[in-house]
């Protein structure tokens, strides 16, 4: 209908209906993306004060002197079309509408709907909404959500028909590190829907991985094509609410979605190439694996665990989740059988019997990733094992028989030492294309998720449990083998 690219990548923005209340939309969004930082113009636009937070207001949209590229609207549903008729005259394309009294509240909110979204398309207007959260982009510095979250930049975009879902997603992020590329509450879809903003990110040279909370779709074949489109150039990963018949009336009266059958929205997102969820942490998780590391080429996968526990219930996940443990190539067993006890495991999983040396780690974690035998390598144990050492020395310490001087100075050496070592893991998938994926042995509430290492694209993902580091394998493997399909036609 008109270029997308404004509504995330606007030069001036007016929010109609903005306001010093701090209880209001129109201030949530007009603080938020005057703190953000956004670099371009910002207008309030109101009748009621001459400045809002220091910043001249103007009366109407057409008062503003300057080009406006894209209007926010906070103003109640019955003012809306005296806003877009502004807008035409103003010749503003794009509106994101946070207001809200549309289609989920019944047969006088559908026809302001449809009244809204017919005289938006005979104008191309393009319009985000009505009833939604707001958009961010956070390479443009545009917060304009009604939460001050600031995820940090990068590839994920997310796609949410829920704005507190969405939110909450990326108050995770913020809290976890993990890169955030933009969001957009589609909200009821009145003129765009998610079809549109999948075909969008998809095309996004910004966009790795697209993001989606679905309650349902109305254009069942458009979106099928979107998803099928964007996913031969990026994981497309969802969470398909509604799966039950209480949450599928629960949908209905939240965004006035068309909910339909499970079972046949999981067939149709599966043929697409969309790859499947069932909760709202486990897209976060799983985005963030494939923004992180290369995709594995097969499903064999080899294991090193600090002790035997791990080993067996990683084994368990793979198996029941369609990877294979192969057996030690000779060459990697002798490597190995030369530094180890000689009671270690002689298999894969590899444990090293509770010795929590970084060598050790190192050594085996490269013969295996260097082995042609496997195509991925989980790594149970060796990050955190720094904090298990150190709480020995903290009850020594409240004891009064180590120093706490010197307790600071072990911790900075661990700190340094597991830095190294998931900097090693990034140098090995570079190296081998293959992904790697550490699971920490003790793990703290504050701890970050992700860790960078300057000048490489990929990262090493800490995670906090077997079956999570296995259930982000094999979604991985699923989308490698769905696209080697597409491109190849062999299974």
């Amino acid at each position: 209908m008109t270029d997308m690219r404004k509504i995330f990548y606007p030069e001036s923005i007016a929010v109609v209906g903005a306001t010093e209340n701090l209880f209001k939309w129109g201030s949530y969004i007009f603080t938020n993306i005057l703190a953000g930082g956004f670099g371009g113009k910002v207008y309030p636009v109101t009748k009621s004060k001459d400045t809002i937070y220091g910043h001249r207001a103007y009366g109407s949209l057409t008062g503003i002197e300057g080009p406006v590229d894209l209007v926010f609207i906070t103003t109640p549903a019955a003012s809306v079309m005296g806003v877009l008729a502004d807008c035409v005259e103003k010749g503003v394309k794009q509106v994101v509408l946070i207001t809200s009294g549309f289609s989920e509240t019944g047969e006088e909110g559908v026809r302001l709907e449809e009244e809204m979204a017919s005289f938006a398309r005979a104008n191309g207007i393009a319009v985000v909404g009505p009833n939604t959260m707001g958009i961010v982009n956070t390479a443009a510095g545009l917060y304009a959500t009604g939460s001050q979250v600031r995820a940090p930049k990068g590839g994920i975009s997310i796609i949410a028909q829920s704005g507190n879902v969405g939110n909450q997603i990326m108050e995770w992020a913020e809290q976890q590190n993990i890169g955030i590329g933009k969001f957009v509450g589609s909200g009821n879809e009145g003129v765009l829907g998610c079809e549109d903003y999948v075909a969008y990110f998809g095309d996004d040279p910004d966009t790795t991985v697209v993001l989606m909370y679905i309650e349902g779709v109305d254009d069942g074949r458009r979106f099928m094509e979107a998803a099928r489109g964007a996913g031969m150039k990026k994981p497309v990963i969802a969470l398909k609410a509604g799966r039950t018949e209480m949450g599928s009336r629960a949908a209905a009266s939240h965004t006035g979605a068309m909910a339909g059958s499970f079972k046949t929205y999981e067939s149709a997102l599966r043929q697409s190439g969309v790859i499947l969820v069932k909760a709202p942490t486990e897209l976060l998780t799983i985005s963030s694996a494939f923004d992180s590391m290369p995709l594995p080429k097969g499903n064999r996968v080899g294991v090193v665990t600090l002790g035997g526990g791990w080993g067996v219930i990683t084994a368990d996940e793979c198996e029941e989740r369609g990877l294979a443990l192969p057996p030690l190539p000779d060459d990697v067993f002798k490597k190995l059988d030369s530094m180890l006890p000689p009671f270690w495991s002689r298999g894969n999983p590899v444990d090293l019997v509770g010795q929590p040396s970084i060598e050790l780690f190192k050594e085996s974690m490269n013969s295996m990733v260097s082995s042609e035998a496997y195509d991925a390598v989980i790594l149970l144990g060796m990050v955190g094992a720094g904090k298990f050492v150190l709480r020995i020395h903290e009850s020594a310490a409240h004891m009064g028989y180590y120093s706490y001087d010197k307790l600071e100075e072990l911790r900075q050496i661990f700190d340094e030492r597991q830095s190294n070592f998931l900097d090693n893991i990034i140098e090995l998938m570079e190296k081998y294309d293959k992904p790697i994926y550490p699971v920490a042995l003790i793990s703290s509430p504050g701890d970050e998720m992700i860790h960078y290492k300057k000048g490489s694209g990929y990262k090493a993902i800490i995670y906090k449990t077997p079956e999570e580091a296995v259930f982000c394998l094999e979604k991985q493997y699923e989308y490698y083998r769905y696209r080697n399909r597409r491109t190849t036609g062999r299974q």
